[in-house]
């Protein structure tokens, strides 16, 4: 529990396992958000639709969190590092599950099968249009051997193709569904499973960062409703607050009616955006994958809240972008790093408890109050660790005290 002795705060060897249990909760799965497909408002932003789109820089926190403060804050990351990474050492592994074994065992086994993203899915992609003209070919000229071979060959490239192994499956389990063969349907919606797996625009789940114009960086949570991307806000801003969604893209290669502001015909599947030589170097990748969705914007307040037409733009495993394209508006997004992670939380949603003698909540008792007793704790911790830092300490966590066979840690 949290007390107050003597004007300082003490934390019970409770409340710290408490505090890693919600603080890890917090940052990796965002449970305020649950996945729930959101429908897209009635009311629709008049625009041109244009390619056009604006550009703004790029700046991502995936290589550790930014120094504010030059050498200083480096060297109070550098201890914090060695002092997390020298704690942790020494821990026992988890025991792993049957089940886990056997999902990464599968993993592995798909992850072979198929074409990673990038550059190897785009030379298999070309090998794939250049022996259907050569099937054509074969065909026209009733040259039966060359037909065969140039079919196997065709067979084979096209099963390491992850997205078209995904679409041609569904399609065969739709299809065997509709005939009553239920045990077809069943092996086939497993194969397209296994595709689905590797397809990389479907694994997007967890925490970004980007930055929304003059409002600054903004954490987002990707999460899927079946094939339907949903980006809610995790940090919002003064148009369209957090727990709201920002944007959503339906990736499903059979949907018929997309999430569009008009009809399906009006906006055929988007041709890969392909880059120059200078640009593929950088980005890993000669082409980006593009799928239609719709972005969501409002005035202050969230007033007059509407869906306009955008585009999501995939990159790599590490980056993608949205586009409002009305207003061409465009957000780039990296992944965060866990310091820049609590940070976003703490400046923008935690709100600390009042100090007096206060009783941790339950594990199973309200998550809102789990999370405010933890940001307390936080709150208290970092400050400490900060202000020791700076009056020359050198390890931050000496203000902890551990003391042999007392279950209490006080502060000095």
């Amino acid at each position: 529990m949290v007390q107050v002795r003597d004007g300082l705060t003490i934390l019970t060897a409770t409340t710290l396992v408490l505090f890693v249990a919600i603080i890890t909760f917090e940052a990796v799965s965002v449970a305020s958000f649950v996945p729930q497909l959101p429908q897209p408002f009635g009311r629709n932003i008049v625009g041109k639709t244009t390619n056009k789109q604006s550009h703004s820089s790029v700046l991502f926190y995936n290589g550790g969190s930014p120094s504010a403060d030059g050498e200083n804050h480096d060297e109070m990351r550098r201890i914090y590092q060695w002092r997390t990474r020298s704690e942790f050492d020494d821990l026992e592994p988890l025991p792993v599950s049957e089940t886990r074994k056997m999902r990464e065992v599968l993993d592995l086994s798909n992850q072979a099968r198929f074409a990673e993203h990038g550059d190897d899915l785009w030379k298999l992609r070309s090998v794939i249009d250049n022996l259907s003209i050569e099937l054509i070919e074969a065909i026209s000229s009733k040259c039966k051997k060359s037909e065969k071979t140039i079919r196997e060959s065709l067979r084979n490239a096209e099963r390491r193709d992850p997205e078209l192994v995904y679409q041609m499956e569904l399609e065969a389990s739709k299809i065997a569904t509709g005939e009553g063969r239920d045990k077809d349907a069943e092996r086939h919606n497993q194969e397209a499973m296994n595709a689905r797996s590797c397809i990389s625009h479907f694994r997007l789940d967890g925490l970004w960062v980007g930055k929304f114009g003059d409002h600054g960086y903004e954490l987002i949570n990707v999460t899927y409703v079946g094939d339907v991307l949903v980006a809610h806000k995790v940090t919002g801003d003064k148009n369209v607050p957090k727990n709201e969604v920002t944007f959503q893209a339906d990736l499903n290669p059979l949907s018929t009616q997309k999430l569009s502001l008009k009809k399906p015909d009006e906006y055929p599947p988007l041709n890969p955006i392909v880059l120059t030589e200078t640009a593929a170097k950088k980005w890993g990748t000669k082409q980006l994958l593009r799928h239609h969705g719709v972005g969501q914007v409002a005035e202050e307040g969230f007033v007059n809240h509407q869906w306009m037409q955008g585009q999501l733009i995939f990159i790599n495993k590490d980056y993608f972008s949205f586009a409002w394209l009305p207003i061409e508006h465009q957000v780039f997004f990296g992944r965060a790093s866990p310091e820049m992670t609590l940070k976003m939380l703490r400046d923008s949603g935690f709100h600390p408890q009042p100090l007096g003698t206060v009783k941790p909540p339950k594990l199973n008792g309200d998550v809102d109050k789990m999370k405010d007793f933890a940001s307390r704790c936080l709150e208290i911790t970092s400050d400490t660790m900060e202000d020791e830092f700076y009056a020359g300490k050198v390890d931050p966590y000496s203000s902890i005290w551990q003391g042999d066979g007392d279950e209490d840690c006080y502060f000095e």
